[in-house]
């Protein structure tokens, strides 16, 4: 028989919510198989079974939180084993507006009678931050899946009535996360290089992955960090502080959701090929955006792309996501004027904009990377493997 206990699903996590469970007691579960949804203050995590086996019991109601490590439930090989016991089940933490039924009833709050019309769905962290702020959540509209109240809807709600009174609003858990982060960043000494590149995309046989300019050129970022690994490195607080230059490379891919910024992994970016790239990148996209990301989707990257391009920007800076040492800024594709064979002539082209740790790598190891990104998003083979 295995517990099964809350996962670690980032170094800063040290509690988990139990969004939901996606097996009930008795099902049969594979190993790597999803489990459950487990939401972070980052994100909505699904979460594989660690073995494969039956459902025996669950510790954990939907909505309650634990620490990480705590046991949350039991897999067995005999769907009628027993667990050894129920008593070590983690404390919950039920939803704020449960909590409150249940200290001024002396009762566990009643589940609603068959027939009754469902209360609207609220994610937990939505549930916390309403009752901090003293706001219903049955009256905030929800724009997560099936009209799911998010922790957005419920800071946007609260910041348009602090707007009509003239207050400021508090931050959410997503921009706390991200303002220590780039807090730390910005101590780092970066500097930019700037690179315009002419980009042509490949042919594309039917009924394969289409690939997008996005993809090529996660694609050949892979390649170039592989060609200069010192810009694929990051800088090891220690005593003595060093550098580690990384086997492989994880690229991270800058994706805007609700409120805030996800960095997704493509774990062995190198290895894929374009293809495979334009299968993976729609895949971790997807995810975040549906608060859907497998455990180890944020974590382990060595390299970010980020690629306002979409937005109509011509070219930015980013900062640094650390323990990285560098990060790459994609503006628009757009037709520019350039010079081919002493001719001018009209050719899409994206400015890039290479933020580097200075502690990590130097300028000329930055050019050397550009240089390498930049033949690889003109014509060579991208087969890959």
């Amino acid at each position: 028989m295995r517990l099964v206990k809350m996962p670690r699903l980032g170094q800063d996590m040290s509690e988990g919510v139990l969004v939901e469970w996606l097996k009930s007691p008795g099902d049969r579960v594979e190993e790597g198989e999803l489990l459950a949804v487990i939401e972070t203050d980052k994100a909505e995590v699904a979460f594989e079974s660690p073995a494969g086996g039956y459902l025996v019991a669950t510790l954990l109601e939907a909505q309650a939180s634990a620490a990480t490590g705590a046991p949350i439930a039991w897999i067995a090989d005999d769907p009628s084993a027993q667990p050894p016991s129920l008593d070590s089940a983690p404390p919950q933490s039920p939803a704020p507006d449960a909590a409150r039924e249940t200290r001024s009833t002396g009762s566990r709050p009643s589940r609603p009678a068959a027939g009754r019309s469902r209360r609207k769905p609220v994610s937990p962290l939505a549930r916390r931050r309403a009752a901090e702020l003293g706001l219903d959540p049955a009256g905030v509209e929800g724009t997560g899946p099936g009209g799911r109240v998010t922790e957005t809807d419920v800071m946007k709600a609260h910041e348009a009535a602090q707007a009509r009174a003239g207050e400021p609003g508090p931050l959410s858990a997503m921009r706390r996360s991200i303002a220590a982060r780039m807090t730390r960043s910005a101590a780092i000494p970066q500097f930019r290089l700037v690179r315009e590149a002419v980009i042509e995309m490949p042919g594309q046989a039917a009924g394969r992955p289409k690939a997008t300019y996005t993809d090529l050129l996660l694609w050949a970022t892979a390649q170039a960090l592989t060609e200069v690994p010192s810009v694929n490195a990051g800088w090891v607080e220690a005593d003595p502080p060093s550098v580690r230059v990384h086997p492989a490379v994880n690229l991270g891919l800058a994706v805007a959701v609700d409120d805030g910024l996800l960095v997704p992994v493509i774990a062995d970016a190198a290895a894929l090929s374009l293809e495979r790239i334009a299968v993976e990148r729609r895949r971790v996209e997807q995810a975040a955006r549906q608060g859907r990301l497998r455990p180890g989707d944020l974590e382990g990257g060595t390299f970010t792309v980020s690629n306002l391009g979409a937005a109509g920007i011509d070219e930015f800076a980013a900062l640094i996501n650390p323990p990285e040492a560098g990060i790459l800024a994609v503006g628009a594709v757009k037709p520019r004027p350039v010079v081919v064979e002493g001719m001018l002539v009209a050719a899409p082209t994206v400015r890039l904009t290479l933020t580097g740790d200075h502690r990590v790598f130097d300028g000329m190891d930055g050019a050397k990377f550009l240089a390498a990104l930049v033949a690889h998003l003109g014509p060579p083979d991208r087969t890959g493997n």
